[in-house]
């Protein structure tokens, strides 16, 4: 799947015709008419080496988004994601306000070519994923992880940010929501997707 949706506000979007509309310099609503147009996925070898970096970008923000292909040699990496906003001149850096709420975020790592917590087993993937960041309540988020080669081969990768505000004042993000996916799909949990896209995957 090859699409990306604008950023989910993290506090009420008021319409423009409302009385209730904040000015411009409101902080409390730096999400509102954000849209993320770029993620990079920067993959970091453990037994060390140059960063290998991938990118999925619309900078247009016009549905025809450029995809690098991701490959990798068979070993172990870290992997950062970061989101960006390039309509913005300069581009604006989305990750950080995620990570501000990451306790009602997190990124999920899906598709043909994964195996972890948010997939069923897949005895095809060509890589493991694991989480390596938590937030405020102990819980995943996914902006840190750890990557491991498991085989030779291609797939794709999915990477899905969820936006999981409080429902009538309980929390939707636990400590078993990309497990939930896993077993479900994204249906079983609460909350939308700030954004989705898909990088084809190849282990050599």
């Amino acid at each position: 799947m090859r699409t990306m949706t604008r950023l989910v506000p993290l506090l009420l979007l008021f319409t423009g015709g409302c009385s209730d509309v904040e000015d411009d310099h409101d902080h409390d609503h730096d999400h509102e008419n954000e849209v993320i147009t770029t993620v990079v996925l920067t993959f970091t070898p453990d037994a060390g080496g140059a960063d290998l970096t991938f990118t999925w970008a619309d900078p247009e923000d016009d549905g025809n988004p450029v995809i690098d292909g991701i490959v990798l040699p068979n070993a172990d990496y870290g992997l950062t994601v970061d989101f960006l906003n390039e309509l913005e001149e300069p581009a604006e850096e989305i990750t950080e306000e995620i990570a501000d709420e990451s306790d009602i975020h997190q990124v999920f790592f899906t598709g043909s070519g994964v195996d972890g917590p948010g997939t069923a087993v897949n005895s095809a993937a060509v890589v493991s994923h694991a989480y390596a960041d938590t937030d405020v309540n102990g819980m995943p988020i996914g902006l840190s992880n750890t990557i491991t080669g498991l085989q030779a081969g291609t797939g794709e990768l999915t990477v899905t940010l969820r936006h999981m505000p409080l429902e009538d004042g309980n929390a939707v993000k636990t400590g078993t929501t990309a497990e939930d996916v896993a077993s479900s799909g994204f249906g079983a949990i609460g909350g939308d997707n700030d954004a989705q896209l898909t990088f084809p995957i190849e282990v050599l």
